[in-house]
């Protein structure tokens, strides 16, 4: 029996975690880049991004993510707390 791929998604990536180093690499290698090809087009140094594994890096998020397809907050939960927006609460 084959699974889907959307069946296999929880092996590598679990909803509401930051998604590991592998889980990264994968999905850049997926759209046909890598950590060094993304330094040189963005004029940054040899082993910049590799930084986003252990600390934030707000711009270098941005990159992957975009790369990738998908939101920085899906790729690292942790480091985009969510608040709720209450544009539409009248005040008295």
């Amino acid at each position: 029996m084959q699974l889907s791929r959307q069946d296999l998604t929880h092996l590598f990536v679990r909803e509401g975690h930051d998604w590991s180093s592998k889980a990264i690499y994968t999905a850049l290698e997926q759209r046909g880049v890598d950590l060094s090809s993304l330094e040189i087009e963005h004029g940054l140094k040899t082993g910049t991004m590799r930084n986003v594994f252990y600390r934030s890096y707000p711009k270098v998020e941005e990159i992957i993510a975009e790369v990738i397809g998908i939101e920085p907050a899906v790729i690292w939960p942790s480091r985009y707390h969510v608040t709720p927006h209450f544009s539409n609460l009248k005040t008295a």
